[in-house]
């Protein structure tokens, strides 16, 4: 007895952050308090985690625990940028924006102080390497008592308690159908998803943590829990970011065994998608292609239409026909309304012939319910670029079929609706995707775009915005994506420092497997506000504090965060990065501008190409190295465009994304090669930038005409970098590539011949004792130059232009 009263004595913060990470997964979210002006109340954990709150503050106050930690700087830092940003905003947004409230802007800045606390309660609660042991007991028994609740929903109809909507957040008990996607005591399917995309990589890495072979058994099964209870949440990122964290955890544990995860995942996979069929089907709806019914006059969508026969539909049916003039009139059908429809005067005369409906064997129809992807969205939503997209076929009626528990004025069951209507081939997304890029993504951007650096205040975006860095954008700015991103720099800074220095494979399994977690979960903030959802937040901010408390035990030395930030900041990985989010800065404005110029030439070549008098597939790329007809000799750019045009026909903006990758791609191998040239970072991402935002290189982003070039600087400096890496290293797979590369250049574009010249340039300037003469005597750089003459052969006999460039008129 003394012993155990000595324990807790000791170790009452241990036992704190242990029952914190079993009762927050656990416990429903029922509510006690209301909040005006939003439907999230406060629950009991809330009121939990207070009182652990307020202990730790009394062991602070007395010098038991201390505030200093690795990330100490950098939470705070955080924290003040969300106050400034939440003051800001209801200071200046506020008062000018509809259904954004000071208290709940107050309480969130507060539930974001509440969810980071802990990670200072648990950091202070590791005192002892074994602590650990404690956690990792603790984290398996929940898992395995959501995973039994979970199939206690699925089969024994236990209650969920929900949060996805005004009336569930209540907190009423809900019993799920056999269909219903599983939630286990979370507040939804999501939250469950992305708990289970953190938990299943520790224990994963956990198997190869511990020695005992019915250890690893019950771990593996219990990750397969984890896994089946994954899939009946039938959330698509989620179970694509766990494919992602396991393979990291394998490349972390054992590399080889990463090359037989591949079919082990995929058999696994197969084996769930097989007794989860509704998980597939959500993947295979994600975009899909349908026919798209067009007014001719607007342009609007109408709804998706699919032809149906005739007989089989019709019989039994009552129809009735009217004639509309404009989409205003479509939408009034829609409604159910007819009886407001102006009907045009020779139709209201008694005296007029009415034209009988003359069937053909398949009807044009559009369903009440029938929408983008068949899911209760307004009608025309969620269509990719439709007004860009192929038309198939012009209609003069089509046939739409009223919802049956619709307040009409008609007996009719079927109108047919007289007019002129397109119908036209698109890509659309599902509801959910359409939900995101329709109304919550543009809201949380506007809000960003008011003050990009601060944002506009917690409480200023919706609860669900469904992207949470966007959310921090909109929230706190620049300044507070900056900060948030730079708490998760710091730790995996100190991870990597300290972790080499772990001599407990299970301690070092745990924190692989921590790392792969939180990895997967920065994934799935992509589509969801997992760093938002109380449940995941708490347990990840305790688990990071768990991280760090336990590594601080194992480092033997003090680490110098901000010189090891410094390094950071100065690699090859960070210009890199800076280079992106300049490219995106600079030309992501420019995507939505349509073609222009010599644009159109190649679209007419490609819409040329892809008509009736082209070759097969394998024929016409033959073609394309053989035969120029009077265009360009580029068989690599025709080949890019052939496949373009046929994929995405006119839709500006895929040509355009590819077209600002491939300059990034370029600048980011222009800085590698000024890397070689100079000997430093600095030189050579300063030139690097210059060269992304020089005016001579914007010609080639903005017109599509131009990709060809991109590709080809991108094979020339590929090129010149794998020659300077054979000149390095003297291995002939490299020497290989670079001539690979050379040809390949030479195929988009006409500069791609002075690519040879530049690679001899190079060694030039690295050269101190360069010879002409030496260098040639040699087979293998004078080998570098002997595609040009096979290049020029090749254009000859293709009938390409050779002067006054390719525009001209042949003339002999």
């Amino acid at each position: 007895m003394k012993k155990i009263i000595n324990f807790t004595k000791n170790n009452v913060l241990l036992i704190l952050t242990s029952f914190l990470l079993a009762f927050i997964p656990l416990y429903p979210k029922i509510p006690l308090l209301d909040i005006k002006n939003t439907w999230v109340y406060i629950r009991v954990e809330d009121f939990v985690v207070l009182f652990v709150l307020f202990f730790w503050v009394s062991l602070l106050l007395r010098k038991k625990v201390t505030l200093k930690t690795p990330l100490t700087v950098s939470i705070l830092f955080f924290w003040i940028i969300g106050a400034i940003a939440t003051v800001h905003g209801i200071v200046l947004f506020f008062p000018g924006l509809a259904d954004v409230f000071p208290n709940v802007a107050f309480l969130t800045f507060i539930r974001h102080l509440e969810y980071m606390s802990l990670f200072f309660v648990a950091f202070s609660a590791i005192r002892s390497k074994k602590s650990i042991d404690t956690v990792i007991v603790v984290l398996l028994s929940t898992l395995l008592a959501v995973f039994l609740y979970g199939m206690g929903q699925r089969y024994f109809g236990f209650p969920a308690y929900l949060t996805m909507n005004e009336e569930f957040a209540k907190g009423l008990a809900i019993q799920l159908s056999s269909l219903s996607r599983v939630p286990s005591t979370f507040a939804g399917h999501y939250d469950l998803a992305a708990y289970l995309v953190l938990m299943i990589p520790i224990v994963v890495s956990l198997v190869f943590g511990i020695k005992n072979w019915f250890g690893k058994i019950a771990l593996s099964v219990l990750s397969l829990m984890g896994v089946a209870l994954l899939f009946m949440t039938v959330s698509r990122v989620s179970v694509f970011v766990l494919v992602i964290a396991l393979l990291i955890v394998f490349l972390f544990q054992k590399k080889k065994i990463l090359i037989y995860s591949f079919p082990l995942l995929l058999v696994v996979g197969f084996a769930f998608f097989v007794f989860q069929p509704s998980l597939l089907a959500r993947f295979g709806n994600t975009v899909r292609e349908i026919d798209v019914l067009v007014d001719v006059k607007t342009g609007d969508a109408i709804g998706q239409v699919r032809f149906v026969d005739t007989a089989p539909y019709l019989k039994g049916k009552i129809l009735k026909q009217t004639r509309v003039r404009d989409k205003e009139q479509v939408d009034q059908v829609l409604t159910g309304d007819i009886s407001k429809l102006e009907i045009p005067q020779e139709e209201a005369s008694g005296t007029a012939k009415k034209k009988p409906l003359k069937f053909p064997s398949k009807i044009p129809l559009v369903v009440a319910t029938n929408v983008s992807t068949g899911e209760n969205l307004p009608q025309g939503t969620g269509y990719i670029n439709l007004s860009l997209s192929p038309v198939v076929q012009r209609l003069g009626n089509f046939y739409y079929e009223l919802a049956p528990n619709l307040s009409t004025t008609t007996s009719a069951e079927v109108i047919v609706l007289h007019g002129d209507f397109l119908v036209k081939k698109a890509s659309a997304y599902d509801l959910s995707f359409t939900t995101r890029f329709q109304g919550e993504w543009p809201h949380a951007i506007d809000n960003f775009e008011r003050n990009v650096f601060l944002g506009s205040g917690y409480g200023s975006v919706s609860l669900a915005v469904d992207n949470n860095y966007l959310r921090i954008l909109g929230e706190t700015g620049l300044f507070g994506l900056a900060s948030f991103f730079g708490i998760f720099l710091v730790a995996g800074v100190y991870i990597s420092r300290v972790l080499p220095d772990v001599d407990s494979k299970k301690t070092k399994s745990f924190v692989l497997g921590f790392v792969a977690g939180v990895f997967g979960l920065a994934l799935n903030a992509t589509l969801i506000d997992v760093f938002e959802a109380s449940k995941i937040a708490f347990v990840l901010w305790i688990l990071l504090g768990v991280v760090l408390g336990t590594l601080s035990l194992y480092a033997k030395q003090n680490i110098n965060i901000y010189a090891e930030l410094k390094k950071i900041a100065l690699s090859s990985w960070a210009f890199a990065s800076y280079l992106t989010l300049l490219a995106v800065a600079i030309f992501s404005q420019m995507i939505s501008n349509y073609f222009v110029g010599d644009d159109f030439t190649w679209f007419r070549w490609a819409a040329d190409c892809t008509g009736t008098t082209c070759l097969p597939t394998l024929d016409k790329v033959l073609r394309f190295f053989t035969e120029s007809g009077g265009f360009f000799y580029r068989p690599g750019a025709k080949i890019y465009f052939t496949m373009m045009y046929s994929t995405f026909w006119l839709n500006q903006l895929v040509y355009h994304i590819i077209s600002i990758g491939l300059h990034l791609l370029v600048a980011v191998l222009f800085f590698l090669l000024a890397k070689k040239i100079f000997k430093s970072n600095v030189y050579a991402g300063l030139a690097s930038v210059l060269f992304l935002i020089m005016s001579g290189a914007y010609e080639a982003v903005f017109w599509i005409s131009a990709t060809g070039y991109l590709f080809n600087a991108v094979f020339a400096l590929l090129a010149i970098l794998l020659f300077a890496l054979w000149l390095e290293r003297k291995r002939n797979i490299y020497y290989a590539l670079s001539i690979i590369f050379v040809i390949l250049g030479m195929f988009f574009h006409e500069m791609g011949i002075i690519t040879p010249f530049l690679m001899i340039l190079y060694k030039f300037i690295k050269d101190d004792n360069f010879s002409f003469t030496n260098t040639f005597n040699k087979i293998s750089y004078s080998f570098i130059l002997a595609p040009i003459p096979i290049y020029i052969i090749f254009r000859f006999l293709s009938n390409s232009h050779w002067s006054g460039g390719d525009y001209s008129y042949n003339l002999l």
